[in-house]
């Protein structure tokens, strides 16, 4: 079956040429044009929202901040290329990614299938992946199966996308790994510094985990190199 996207833009135009592009490409689009209506439109069989910010009425930001506080479906905001402020307050609030207007067609085609492999990812059977399923650092507990999240057993409600920095991070505990990497693996695009994505993605991380009951953080940065998942020698990381 395919994906179900909801297209969410008070301009008509743009509306239509989004759910024509979209339908072309084999998903099932549903249009809102507001974003009353997006949250009325919105039901457990969106797979991922397209959301403009600039709306009259609910803008994206109140959009997003209403469906965050019950839902993780992946969300990309569209976004005018000079509201810098609004691109960050929209990723942390929890959004998975942002492009630009006006944005190029097969750019963000690319940005939802990539967005959508990582939200279906544990569907793909991998003998590999099955070995290692299971990442334990302190009372940290992060399944990479079930993309579950839980601290001394009080689960953690994360984004796709958080989960994915996430599981990057742990995937390389104890190693520096690299913003450039971390955009391209995660977010499937170039780092771009101004950009700050991966920032903000990580910044929420650390506002979301608990205190390390051993007193370390969680993620170190490393000025002009990158971010360090933090362990020490008594961490059992990796569980079958």
């Amino acid at each position: 079956m395919s994906s179900k996207l909801l297209v969410v833009d008070d301009d008509p135009e743009i509306a239509l040429l989004l759910r024509e592009l979209l339908e072309l490409e084999g998903y099932q689009v549903e249009v809102a044009n507001n974003g009353i209506e997006a949250l009325e439109k919105f039901d457990s069989t969106i797979d991922l929202i397209l959301l403009d910010i600039m709306m009259p009425e609910m803008n994206g930001l109140s959009v997003l901040s209403q469906l965050r506080s019950r839902f993780t479906v992946p969300v990309i905001f569209l976004t005018a290329k000079d509201n810098e402020y609004d691109k960050v307050i929209g990723l942390e609030l929890g959004a998975d990614d942002y492009i630009l207007k006006p944005f190029n067609d097969r750019e963000l085609i690319a940005r939802i299938n990539a967005l959508l492999r990582r939200t279906h990812w544990d569907n793909i059977v991998d003998d590999d992946l099955d070995k290692q399923n299971q990442y334990t650092i302190d009372k940290l507990n992060v399944n990479r199966k079930q993309q579950s999240v839980y601290f001394d057993n009080k689960y953690i409600e994360l984004t796709g996308t958080e989960f994915q920095v996430l599981l990057k991070l742990l995937e390389n505990a104890g190693k520096i790994i690299s913003r450039d990497t971390l955009s391209e693996t995660v977010l499937g695009k170039e780092f771009i510094p101004l950009a700050r994505s991966i920032d903000v993605h990580v910044s929420n991380l650390r506002k979301k985990l608990p205190p390390r009951s051993d007193g370390l953080p969680w993620i170190k940065t490393l000025r002009s190199k990158g971010y360090l998942f933090v362990i020490d020698q008594t961490d059992d990381l990796l569980q079958g």
